[in-house]
This record gives structure tokens, C-alpha cells and sequence, in this order.
């Protein structure tokens, strides 16, 4: 028999779609209806597929691809239960526009195209609010600039054999309790809360337990915020609907232990559409004091990862960063490109840290990408601003006397990023970095998440015609401002929950009167005509996502250029106080608080 709470999902569904339901009326649309029952990872149907009929998400949740003119598969939205999908095609008759693949195990209420007909004879007014519910839809799909990625169902899973399980697990529970609720449960729990044992490890084919069952886990996540899963020992079915329930599987690692996959990996986080799995994050537990992570990019090897977190165990702060992630609130920093001007991004560092605003993630464009480098390697503002007002006594420039690819030669650039980064790894930085250069062989922007820190930088900030392209596997790269000068939209795209943007550049409508700034538009020379040219894309780029941004700090910059390496402290100063000032009037506008 179909559980109450089932029924009550369906009704509410139901009237999203038809209007307000009476007893006898939803008794009789009930009829039009069978119950099915689909594993996580299935497919439901696929794009440009005959419309057959329509679902209504009991329990579960189901995501929706499309494929982009290039040919990609991306996800486009997410159902929630109580939601419905594949109303659409039947009422437009068209194919399918769209993959849809359940990500749980999901119970669902279907209507065939036949049955759909019959009911809409005897219920007319059920196709207008069914018309309107899509066009409503359609409107949020449009004017949406991002959608977080909600995450309530986490699933811990260890892949190194002294991995703490139970350590882990309550220690990231208390973390995540200052965001919301948190269940945690295993097998034993669920059978004792059910009260019937060995229910927490019945399969599909159990039609009336493994109903019961469901019902009961989406009620759980109905009460909490968070529902942490944590599998059995061996391989166990509950331990397989721990991975088929997850939104994200956390894989527990111990730093300097053997990187290999785990057999439990192997069987069900590796294999088949990667657009099935759920998301995964790999969680590497290093000791309190540690200086700074190694060896990552072992780890990383053969695993779909959507980040990877170094965390020091007794270290709070580490674990709040983790529950910012699951919590959907993470915080991102995007640092623009600047050259000179961007040690105005220390004193905005240093502002925040001030505010007591932690940062989660970085990304950057050129000087903001060397920048973004120092805080992803655990740098604060004071640190950052002593090293550097150290290392940039001279300037990194040097005239080519025979410019036949760039004013400058490059080489005391190179030998900087060498001295500073040129043993590091990307993947080795405490906080997930990336950065954003051109790659000129290939005419396309690229990301740079992994490997040689110095070499993603130098490929980052070679201004084209001021710096040397640089040569990465016998191919050209060139600054990602030419692309992307403040990469918000990458940013958003990983899904920070609140994005702090820095923009170096100098709008025009800001410099309204200022003679100065003028004259030297009007009466430039080379090396000013040469960055400022090459980055008006990329400067046009940022400004066009600026509506992706949260916290937004343009300090005035107008009075110094992009060569001025000798004005540090003057720079970094401009920063900090325009930090300050912005964020006191956010808080004097209740502009809601960064977690």
C-alpha cells in the first residue's frame, strides 16, 4: 500500500499543476497514475525522444542535460521531489529536448501520453495551470544567474584504511550544525528508527520495503538540513544506497598513504556515464602541523572531482571551510588582472580578513592570478603585504632594446615566479585555486586548476606584446585578460555560494573631468596603447558578469598606471581603505553577512 506521506507529495504536486484538489477530485486523477520505482543513475528518458508521458517526483531527485552546440552534455537543472518533468512534450508534442537521469533512487508517479489525453478531456482546466507552471519555469530558467548546486544527502566514504570514519564523521556533523539540522545514519540506526530490522539493506526487487524505506529517507531529509550517510564496512547494499542517495560523496584520505582507488570506488564511483555519479569531493586529512600539503596530484589521478580539501585535523577553521562547501556558501574571491595596480588586492585582503570574512576558493587574471596564488597558499594580508613589498623592490620588467615580440625580455619575470612558485603545485595550495591565460596556438581561453603553480602564472600574466608569450608543450599562451580579466562567471560556474570580486580597472564613467587621465588617453605612449588595448575584451567580458557578484570592490586607481611597481605602499593603502569603506556601507545597508 502507498504510504501517506507519498500521497500527501503527490497531492501537493499535483495542485502546483491542476489548481486546488478536492478529496473526490485527486481520487480520480490518483487512477491516471502508476507508481515506479527507479534506481539512482538510470536514465529516464533522453533528448529527442518521443514524448510518452509525464513524471511527478515522489521522492529522489532527477537532473536535467542538454547538449550545447559543441557538442558537450551539460546539466541544466535539477528536480526536486514534489517537482514533475515531461509535461512539456505533451502538450507540445514535440520530441524531448533534454536528458533527464534520476540521481537517488527515486519513487515516482507516471501518466502515459494516452492517460494524460483522457484526463485533460475530463479536466480541461488542468492544461491552462499546467501552461502556466511551465511558463514560470521557463521565466526563472532565463533571468536565473546562478544556481547554487543544493547539497542535503552527504556520503562519507574513507579510501585510506586508517582513515577515522567515526572521527570524521562527528567532527564534520558539528561543523555543518551551524548551517542547519544534520542526521547522521547507518544501517544499525535505520533499522532501530524504522523498527525493522535488516529493512536499511532491502533492494529494489522488495517492492513493499524498499517503499517504505525510501518514504522514510525522504522524510529525514524533509525534517534536517543535512543528512550525513555513512556505509557499512564491507559492501553491503545499504553501503551501495549510501553512494545512489549522496549529492556529494566525501572520499576520506590521509595525506602521505597510498593514493590507489578503493575497491568501493572502483565499483561505484568510477564506472559507467559520469553524469550519474553523484558529485565527489576528495577530503585528504593532513596532521595539525603541517606547513604545507604535497603530493596531491596522485590523488587526484583517475577521480571525478568536483574540489579536493586539505584538511589539518584539530584545525576548526579547516572543517568550517568544508561545511561552507557542503552548505552551498562558500566563498569565492576573484582577483582581476592589473599589473602594478594589483597590490591593491593585499590591502582588500587584509580588509576582509579584518571584517572576519573567510575565503573558501580563488581564482584570478594575471597580477590578480599571482595574488589569488598567495592567499590559495594560506598567505593573510600582513603576510602577503611584507613579502611582497620585499620581492617588488625591483621591478619585474626589463626593456627589450629590440622589440620584435614584446617590450619587455621576460627574463627577470621568469626568474621571480621560478624563486617563488617554481617548486609548487597547483593542487598543493591549501584553498582550490585556478587561474586564467589565453592559449594563442589554439585561439581559446584556458583554466588552470592543476600542476606547475610558476607555469600557470607565467602563462597568465604575459601581456601580449609587453611580456613574451609563454610556451607551455610546444604551445603559445598569453594573458587570461585578453579573455577574461575578473572570471566571475568560472567562479559562479563552480558554484561559490557568494562571490568577492576585485576590479582594477578604471571605468570610464568614474574618470568624468579628470584632465590627467585624459591627456594621457589622448597622448599616450607605446607601452600604454599596447596593455590597455590588449585587455579591452576581457575588461568587457568581466563588466558584462558583474551581476554574478555578491561583494564588489573597484577601488580608485586612477592616479597610478599599470608600471608603477615603485608606489606599493601607496597602492596597497588605496586597497585597504577602499575595502574598508565599502564594506561599512554594505553594513550599513544590511547587506546580508559572508558565513
Amino acid at each position: 500500500m502507498l504510504s501517506d506521506f507519498f500521497e500527501n507529495r503527490l497531492r501537493e504536486a499535483l495542485q502546483t499543476l491542476f489548481g486546488a484538489l478536492d478529496d473526490n477530485t485527486f481520487s480520480g486523477i490518483l487512477t491516471f497514475f502508476e507508481w515506479v520505482d527507479v534506481q539512482g543513475g538510470a536514465c529516464l528518458f533522453r533528448q529527442g525522444d518521443a514524448a510518452d508521458g509525464m513524471y511527478v517526483v515522489a521522492s529522489g531527485r532527477l537532473r536535467v542535460f542538454q547538449q550545447t552546440a559543441a557538442g558537450k552534455r551539460e546539466a541544466i537543472a535539477e528536480i526536486a521531489a514534489g517537482e514533475t518533468v515531461g509535461e512539456m512534450a505533451l502538450i507540445t508534442g514535440e520530441p524531448r529536448n533534454a536528458d533527464v537521469m534520476t540521481m537517488r533512487d527515486s519513487v515516482l508517479a507516471r501518466i502515459s501520453l494516452k492517460d494524460f489525453e483522457r484526463l485533460t478531456a475530463i479536466y480541461p482546466q488542468a492544461l491552462l495551470h499546467i501552461s502556466r507552471n511551465i511558463i514560470e519555469r521557463l521565466q526563472k530558467r532565463s533571468t536565473a544567474t546562478r544556481r547554487p548546486k543544493r547539497i542535503i544527502n552527504i556520503g562519507v566514504c574513507p579510501v585510506s584504511a586508517a582513515a577515522d570514519k567515526k572521527g570524521f564523521v562527528s567532527t564534520l556533523q558539528q561543523a555543518l550544525s551551524k548551517h542547519g539540522e544534520v542526521l547522521c545514519i547507518d544501517s544499525q540506526s535505520v533499522d532501530q528508527a524504522i523498527g525493522m530490522q535488516g529493512i536499511s539493506q532491502c533492494a529494489r526487487g522488495d517492492s513493499a520495503p524498499y517503499r517504505h524505506l525510501a518514504s522514510w529517507l525522504e522524510q529525514q531529509e524533509s525534517l534536517y538540513r543535512f543528512v550525513l550517510y555513512v556505509p557499512d564496512e564491507a559492501d553491503t547494499e545499504w553501503t551501495h544506497r549510501c553512494f545512489r542517495q549522496a549529492d556529494e560523496v566525501l572520499l576520506v584520505g590521509i595525506a602521505g598513504q597510498s593514493p590507489d582507488i578503493h575497491p568501493l570506488e572502483k565499483r561505484y564511483l568510477s564506472s559507467g556515464d559520469d553524469h550519474s555519479l553523484p558529485g565527489q569531493s576528495l577530503v585528504l586529512l593532513h596532521a595539525p602541523d603541517i606547513n604545507a600539503p604535497t603530493g596531491t596530484a596522485a590523488w587526484l589521478q583517475g577521480r571525478h572531482l568536483n574540489f579536493h580539501h586539505h584538511i589539518r585535523q584539530q584545525h576548526e577553521d579547516d572543517f568550517a571551510r568544508l561545511a561552507r562547501f557542503m552548505a552551498g556558501k562558500a566563498v569565492g574571491l576573484v582577483l582581476s588582472g592589473g599589473a602594478a595596480k594589483g597590490f591593491a588586492h593585499i590591502g582588500v585582503v587584509r580588509a576582509l580578513e579584518e571584517a572576519g570574512i573567510s575565503i573558501d576558493l580563488v581564482g584570478g587574471t594575471s597580477m590578480g592570478a599571482v595574488m589569488g596564488a598567495l592567499v590559495a597558499r594560506g598567505w593573510d594580508g600582513n603576510t602577503m603585504r611584507a613579502k611582497c613589498r620585499e620581492v617588488f623592490k625591483k621591478s619585474p620588467t626589463d626593456i627589450n632594446l629590440v622589440p620584435r615580440v614584446s617590450i619587455f625580455k621576460g627574463r627577470k619575470l621568469d626568474s621571480m615566479l621560478q624563486e617563488h612558485f617554481g617548486h609548487l603545485m597547483i593542487e598543493d595550495s591549501w584553498l582550490n585555486f585556478f587561474c586564467v591565460s589565453c592559449n594563442l596556438t589554439r585561439n581559446m581561453p584556458c583554466f588552470h586548476y592543476s600542476g606547475s603553480l610558476s607555469t600557470a602564472l607565467r602563462a597568465s600574466i604575459s601581456i601580449p606584446g609587453v611580456f613574451p608569450p609563454a610556451e607551455v608543450s610546444n604551445e603559445l599562451y598569453v594573458d587570461g585578460g585578453v579573455f577574461d580579466n575578473m572570471p566571475v562567471e568560472e567562479m559562479s560556474r563552480l558554484g561559490a555560494g557568494v562571490i568577492i570580486a576585485v576590479d582594477l580597472q578604471v571605468h570610464r564613467e568614474e574618470t568624468q573631468g579628470d584632465t590627467d587621465v585624459y591627456r594621457k588617453r589622448k597622448l599616450p605612449n607605446l607601452l600604454f596603447v599596447v596593455m590597455e588595448s590588449s585587455m579591452l575584451s576581457g575588461r568587457y567580458h568581466a563588466q558584462t558578469h558583474k551581476n554574478l557578484v555578491d561583494y564588489y570592490f573597484n577601488p580608485p586607481l586612477q592616479a597610478v598606471s599599470l608600471i608603477d611597481w615603485n608606489k606599493f605602499d601607496l597602492i596597497e593603502e588605496i586597497g585597504y581603505r577602499h575595502a574598508l569603506e565599502t564594506l561599512a556601507r554594505m553594513k550599513k545597508m544590511a547587506v546580508p553577512a559572508m558565513l
